[in-house]
């Protein structure tokens, strides 16, 4: 078996932690879009079945941002007690080791083919360039399936410079405070699912992400801040738009990673945490840019007859 080399293993954690933040960062800024974003507001939201007992315990969904920004780290008022009063915390997978180990496995081409050979000399001769600044020499980046370098080229320098520190992203903070806390601990998806997302992508879909990544590369800190400071104002609407903004200027490639990434998502998301709903007393993390929109997970809540009501 083809094993992940050592000098690699870091990027491991940033790959899968959150494909729509390498989207908004990787396609760069975006144009006016005028569409109305229902449950475009707000990030803490408390959801109840339409049959809930009056003294059932509250279940809250949070929409997180997978990033180790202290800004983000530092829990508002009420997020933090409706963390710490959840009997259960759900997250989109749970992070380990060895899942670390698995992405990273699942980072490497396997086939007998290498990273040059799929974008040609020219090609190649713009990742190596870009590769420097990750420290990645061609010996490195050959080894390297494209969305795998697309997700490392959309790490801006804070992040890395964090991650290195010790800091943990948004969610896998909280799934640490959670086991701290001795929490019951849930996963929405396994980490097959969240692999096959990128390992299924049409190979020419997942060049046009790495092409992208290499274009807004020199930029990427500024767009990092730009979306950190729309979820900081609690702005998901305005981060939906922000991907739906660039459907007009590469719409194959957009329509294509809103409906693997987030449509089709949400549909599983809201099936598998009905269980956890209906035992009361659930808090669960996904990504904010699955909250709204007509197809995000408030309003298929919504439609299927829970009461959900915006706390932050």
């Amino acid at each position: 078996m083809l094993l992940f080399p050592p000098n690699l293993r870091r990027w491991a954690a940033f790959a899968l932690a959150a494909p729509l933040l390498l989207l908004l960062a990787a396609f760069g800024r975006p144009v006016a879009w005028a569409g109305e974003v229902p449950f475009g507001q707000g990030l803490l939201w408390r959801v109840q079945a339409a049959n809930a007992a009056p003294d059932a315990a509250p279940n809250y969904l949070l929409g997180t941002i997978h990033i180790t920004d202290e800004r983000v780290l530092a829990l508002p008022a009420p997020v933090r007690e409706a963390f710490d009063s959840a009997r259960s915390a759900t997250f989109e997978i749970i992070m380990t080791p060895q899942v670390r180990a698995q992405i990273g496995q699942a980072m490497v081409l396997s086939d007998g083919r290498t990273l040059d050979a799929i974008l040609g000399p020219e090609g190649f001769a713009k990742v190596t360039e870009a590769g420097r600044r990750y420290g990645l020499g061609p010996a490195q980046l050959r080894l390297l399936k494209p969305w795998a370098l697309a997700s490392i080229l959309s790490i801006p320098d804070s992040e890395m410079a964090r991650s290195a520190g010790g800091s943990l992203p948004m969610d896998q903070s909280l799934q640490a405070e959670a086991a701290r806390q001795d929490k019951a601990v849930h996963a929405l998806e396994t980490p097959e699912e969240q692999i096959a997302l990128f390992n299924e992508m049409p190979e020419a879909s997942q060049v046009g992400m790495l092409t992208s990544a290499i274009e807004q590369n020199a930029t990427i800190e500024v767009l990092f801040e730009e979306m950190t400071q729309q979820y900081l104002a609690r702005d998901t609407g305005g981060i939906y738009a922000r991907m739906q903004a660039q459907r007009e200027t590469q719409p194959e490639l957009m329509e294509l990673f809103l409906r693997r990434f987030n449509d089709d998502r949400n549909v599983t998301m809201a099936e598998r945490m009905a269980e956890r709903l209906g035992e009361g007393g659930a808090f669960i993390a996904v990504g904010a840019l699955h909250l709204p929109g007509e197809k995000g997970l408030l309003s298929l809540l919504t439609q299927g007859g829970y009461t959900v009501e915006r706390v932050y």
